[in-house]
């Protein structure tokens, strides 16, 4: 079955395309992706405060139990750095499924893998 990642349970309401990926961390059996994350329609979107665009929250996209990976194109773009001096890798472009494989597409390359469902945590959260 292939499908978009607003089908995910918990994806709904964001927008990855338009958020930001703050880093990625790959260890034993585990892909986060933390990111600033914009949430039109989400339960927990809040008016942008002055000097905000948009409603942006920070988040992290965990993928457990992942028993292959493939990270293709890193080091290809340098990361951003806005006026607050936080440095972002541009988006993700696409999250896809095929079953239990999934692609991640943005401008830090190609990760395909195979995993559980991913899981989206909002808010504060330790990115380790």
């Amino acid at each position: 079955m292939y499908d978009n990642y607003p089908s995910f349970p918990g994806f709904e309401h964001i927008c990855l395309e338009d958020s930001y990926v703050l880093g990625i961390t790959v260890q034993p059996a585990v892909l986060l992706l933390k990111l600033d994350l914009l949430l039109p329609g989400h339960p927990q979107y809040r008016a942008p405060l002055p000097g905000e665009r948009a409603c942006f929250r920070q988040a992290t996209v965990t993928f457990s139990s992942v028993r292959d990976l493939h990270w293709t194109g890193q080091g290809v773009i340098k990361p951003a750095v806005d006026a607050s001096g936080t440095v972002d890798f541009g988006s993700v472009d696409s999250l896809t499924r095929d079953d239990n494989n999934y692609q991640l597409l943005g401008d830090w390359g190609e990760i395909n893998l195979q995993s559980d469902t991913p899981s989206l945590s909002i808010g504060p959260t330790p990115f380790t």
